[in-house]
């Protein structure tokens, strides 16, 4: 077989620029694996807000270097959990009331529209996935299962997002709830559950009927239920140092009662 000239520089510049390396991958995938490691060790309360970041445990609980660690730090700074000091010390970031009151309404509009999306979407199976996943809830809530209760009601959350279709607002909502530590407003408040299972059979029979403007209000109202629990756990963190009394939150404003 005969080759042109072309063909030639073609083969020997495919041999001397191969691409991105073996090596090179897996320097970039580390980082993003141990972001992940840790992000979850935020998000489930094993790193607390306000601690500092111990750089050489977590180098040897992983098996890696500085180098790594660093990076994944990085990522989690430039997502507003970790806050990087001068010093080359990272912070677990806390979630601040002001933090709240800014982010919520954000993450209450965000949730009310995937509502509406989904309540035009739904299909007769995905209401009976719903429907299973709902009883399960109230089986957890029976065992006063807590990480079994927060995975069922993530897991309604994640299938309306599904229904909904719109993978810029499900990554906007989630991006908004990692920041906001949403699933430790559940820690500690097992007595509120009731309320959760409540709000979760109004917005299922808004997804029923398909009446996305129920399904809004409903949802709304959920995310200032679990908004109030989380500055509740704030008071009680900063009640261990201090007394002085919080202003009153704007949350209050956000949505209006049922009459």
């Amino acid at each position: 077989m005969n080759y042109c000239k072309d063909d030639l520089d073609l083969e020997i510049s495919v041999v001397n620029n191969p691409g991105p390396s073996k090596r090179a991958t897996e320097r970039q995938a580390l980082p993003d694996e141990l972001a992940r490691y840790l992000r979850d060790m935020i998000i489930g309360g094993e790193l607390r807000p306000g601690h500092r970041v111990n750089t050489p445990r977590l180098c040897s609980r992983f098996g890696v270097s500085r180098t790594p660690l660093r990076e994944a730090l990085k990522m989690l700074a430039a997502e507003g959990l970790v806050q990087l000091r001068p010093n080359r010390s990272a912070v677990i970031q806390r979630v601040s009331g002001d933090m709240i009151n800014e982010l919520v309404p954000i993450v209450g509009c965000l949730e009310a529209l995937a509502g509406r999306i989904a309540c035009q979407r739904i299909d007769a199976a995905t209401l009976g996935d719903v429907e299973a996943m709902y009883h399960h809830l109230l089986s957890c809530l029976d065992q006063r299962d807590e990480r079994s209760f927060i995975e069922a009601d993530k897991a309604i959350l994640r299938t309306i997002l599904t229904v909904a279709g719109n993978a810029t607002l499900s990554r906007l909502l989630e991006t908004l709830m990692i920041k906001l530590r949403w699933q430790t407003a559940y820690h500690h408040a097992q007595h509120e559950w009731d309320r959760t299972v409540e709000l979760q059979k109004q917005s299922r029979h808004a997804l029923q009927i398909r009446d996305g403007d129920l399904w809004a209000l409903v949802a709304q109202s959920y995310v200032l239920h679990r908004a109030t629990l989380l500055l509740r756990d704030i008071d009680g963190t900063a009640g261990a140092k201090s007394r002085r009394p919080r202003p009153r939150s704007r949350l209050s404003s956000m949505v209006r009662p049922r009459g």
